[in-house]
């Protein structure tokens, strides 16, 4: 038979390992403490300004309740019209049940991340720029328990971890990797060949100013790598607000190209390359599995792969993965 997905990039990822048993029905559970918790953030839409270019005008993309996103026009970039210093930082992270949340989706499945993850986001960095691993310098920004880090050192790549978390670090420091609670600012200029966002970007409430420090940690002609949500995607027209990396409070920022495109030509950057490849089938059959009370994954499981490639291939997977190459000094 001919291979009609020879130029396709098929990923089997097994959401029974790589996830809670009642992964959607925890993620529900979150999600409803967290907008109780921090009601009083929202501002009112006369309020808005957008993260990325600081524009004043928005327009209604989705809302969850009250909790509602906003399109800018200007740089396209989607975001919350919410009062960060009511939201966010050690309030949100070290709050009990995020910490609870984190290690049950993330922590617990160490093992099985380090082992079908990182070798694929490594491969993935090497095949995109060019590098070669004895020459690689990396930061990764955001290392959350470290497996990526834990990898790295496995491969004998020279490597750091910049986690902002506490009881994220102290498992990091547990597996013997150099990981420090510090600010990306801090770190000394040039410092890096590679820095790498796995799970950042929809966090970050300044962009072009994590950017500016993100110039300055990297060699010109260094690159980051970014794995970030995209709202843009069949998962979000299926769900809508419903989406699990929805993530009210804490998933700030969602981006698309030209988004992407604003930030880096506003920090010193190109935009080196842009792909799409997401969870659409598994994330929808999570929720439909949680709705019906019916394992659709079990049933469709040699399906998944194949249905979510070809999502993927049309710019649709709802997880974006962007390279950035620092072209100047800022």
């Amino acid at each position: 038979m001919r291979n009609i997905f020879q130029d396709y990039r098929m990923f089997a990822i097994d959401p029974k390992k790589s996830r809670s048993k009642d992964f959607y029905k925890n993620m529900l559970q979150y999600r409803a403490h967290v907008m109780k918790k921090f009601a009083g953030a929202i501002k009112k839409p006369s309020q808005f300004v957008c993260l990325l270019c600081e524009s004043k005008k928005g327009e209604k993309f989705l809302a969850l309740g009250k909790y509602k996103l906003y399109e800018c026009p200007r740089c396209a970039l989607v975001s919350p019209n919410i009062d960060f210093s009511k939201a966010g930082g050690s309030e949100m992270y070290d709050d009990p049940k995020n910490i609870k949340d984190t290690t049950r989706e993330i922590v617990a499945t160490y093992g099985y991340r380090k082992k079908v993850h990182a070798p694929e986001r490594l491969a993935y960095l090497l095949e995109k720029t060019g590098l070669q691993k004895k020459d690689i310098t990396l930061l990764d920004v955001g290392c959350g328990p470290g497996y990526f880090l834990s990898y790295l050192k496995d491969q004998k790549i020279k490597s750091k971890g910049l986690e902002l978390t506490e009881f994220l670090v102290n498992i990091c420091r547990k597996h013997g990797l150099n990981v420090t609670s510090t600010e990306l600012s801090k770190e000394k200029p040039g410092s890096y060949g590679a820095l790498t966002l796995f799970d950042v970007l929809e966090h970050l409430t300044d962009p072009v100013a994590f950017f500016t420090d993100a110039n300055r940690a990297l060699k010109v002609g260094g690159y980051i790598m970014a794995y970030s949500p995209n709202i843009h995607s069949l998962a979000f027209i299926l769900m809508g607000s419903r989406q699990n990396t929805l993530y009210p409070y804490q998933h700030t920022a969602f981006f698309d190209r030209q988004s992407l495109e604003y930030l880096a030509k506003k920090t010193g950057f190109t935009l080196h390359s842009l792909e799409f490849y997401g969870l659409d089938v598994m994330d929808y059959l999570c929720m439909k599995q949680y709705d019906d009370k019916y394992d659709y994954f079990d049933k469709l499981r040699e399906a998944v792969p194949l249905l979510q490639a070809v999502i993927d291939k049309q710019g649709l997977g709802n997880h974006l993965r962007v390279i950035f190459k620092k072209t100047k000094n800022v």
